[in-house]
Order: structure tokens, then C-alpha cells, then sequence
């Protein structure tokens, strides 16, 4: 995998990416050996030796990593009574990664379980969790009511129209966009699945109390174009591989 040579300076403190051109114009900063001029420049960090005045600077890239959110666990970096999903990772991963630490991209509330991306890229998360961009999540989802094939029909329609959500504690009301509602769902135990594109918060438990049932389990099975890897148990957590972040990176 590569970067470009002004986020690998800027990340190892360099400053900014325009402090970052100003450095390569003295001439000091060298790609396997000779002098770079080019913020541009992508950098193999497997192949290649950057150097600055003659010392090596590190080109240890960003870290991506996919966790299986175990139930109880809360996004914070807080401590606190509550385990956190930082708690599960190894003490290295822990420490501040490419001059940043690590963060999840959103949050998943302390009783829903399922996919999780934690990482160090703060533009990537940036670019997959605002709202203007539309990223589809989807969600395994227990009900505490039964529904006939009338309310499975009446649910999935509402859910594309967009329903009137009410207010909750300090959150305002919203219409929300158009959801996609599946009744068949290969997660053993969940009644459906639904995909969302707003981030909202509490979004889904918030639709079906809007529409007049319960969430009493959720999942998260998706997000982007990456689903949760079955093998993860939860409290589990990999790297994602290169292809899975080709396949980020061009979502």
C-alpha cells in the first residue's frame, strides 16, 4: 500500500502539508536515496527509505482495523465503569498510531453488537460518516412485537417513504430519508434487516418506535462496502486487507 509523502510528513510532525512543501524545497528530504521535490510522491511503506537530513523517518502507514463490537462495551475513550471497545485491542495497537490515535469511525451504542471500523485515518472517517455523503449501514434487528405479512408490507413502505420520527431527550425530531427494509436475514434469530444512509442518533431503535414496535437486539452486519467477517467473535477484531481497502478508498 502507498501514501502520499505530504500526509507521511504531516502525520510525523512536519507540520502542515503546506509546512511540509516548504520543507522539500531545501532538499533535505530523500526517497530510497534521492532528493524528493514532489508533496505528491506516493511512498511504498513496505518497500521503500524516507529520509530527512539524513535520518530515517518512519513510514509506518495508517491502521484499519475491523472489530466484532462484543454487547456492553461503549465507543468512548473514557474510562469509566463500562468496558470500552479500546480495551480489547493490544496495548501497541493502543498507543498513538502514525502521530494520531485510534478511533472508531462513528459509534455503536453500548448494546449494539457487530461491525465496527477503528482506525488512525481521521480523513477516511471523516469522508464515511458525514451525512452528506449517504454511506449505507446495515443492521440486524430483533423486534419485541411479531409482525403479520400486512405490518411487514406497511413497514418497508413507510420506511422508503420517509416517517415522521419524534424528538428523544436532546436530540430533535426528523423525517427520515428513504431506509431499505428486508424481512429475510441470514443472522439466526433476527427478525429483519434494515439499511439506513443518515447516521442519525439512536436511528434505528428511533424508526421502529416510530412505526410502533421495539428494538430489542440490533447488529450492525455492514458499513460502506465492508460486512462483518463471520470468523470474529465478539470482542474480536482484525486488519483489513488490501483489498478490503481498495475497495474503502473507492467507496
Amino acid at each position: 500500500m502507498t501514501e502520499r509523502l505530504d500526509k507521511i510528513l504531516s502525520h510525523q510532525g512536519f507540520g502542515t502539508r503546506k509546512d511540509v512543501k516548504k520543507l522539500l524545497r531545501s532538499g533535505l528530504v530523500t526517497l530510497n536515496g534521492k532528493i524528493v521535490y514532489d508533496s505528491a510522491v506516493h511512498v511504498d511503506l513496505e518497500k521503500d527509505t524516507l529520509c530527512y537530513d539524513g535520518e530515517s523517518v518512519d513510514v509506518q502507514g495508517e491502521l484499519y482495523l475491523m472489530m466484532n463490537k462484543a454487547g456492553g462495551c461503549v465507543c468512548s475513550t473514557r474510562e469509566g465503569e463500562r468496558e470500552t471497545v479500546y480495551d480489547f485491542i493490544d496495548f501497541e495497537l493502543r498507543q498513538t498510531h502514525s502521530g494520531k490515535k485510534l478511533h472508531t469511525m462513528g459509534r455503536l451504542d453500548a448494546d449494539t453488537t457487530g461491525l465496527l471500523l477503528i482506525t488512525s485515518d481521521g480523513e477516511l472517517t471523516h469522508r464515511l460518516i458525514s451525512p452528506k455523503n449517504h454511506v449505507p449501514k446495515t443492521y440486524a434487528v430483533k423486534l419485541r412485537d411479531s409482525t403479520d405479512e400486512k405490518q411487514k408490507t406497511e413497514y418497508a413502505q413507510k420506511l422508503r417513504e420517509g416517517i415522521q420520527v419524534p424528538r428523544e431527550q436532546n436530540e430533535e425530531g426528523f423525517l427520515s430519508e428513504s431506509a431499505e427494509l428486508s424481512w429475510s436475514t441470514n443472522e439466526e434469530g433476527y427478525d429483519c434487516e434494515l439499511t439506513v444512509y443518515e447516521g442519525k442518533y439512536h436511528e434505528v431503535k428511533r424508526l421502529f418506535a416510530a412505526l410502533g414496535n421495539e428494538v430489542t437486539a440490533l447488529k450492525r452486519v455492514s458499513f460502506a462496502c465492508l460486512s462483518l467477517d463471520k470468523k470474529l467473535a465478539p470482542g474480536a477484531y482484525r486488519e483489513l486487507t488490501e483489498e478490503e481497502l481498495e475497495r474503502l478508498f473507492a467507496f
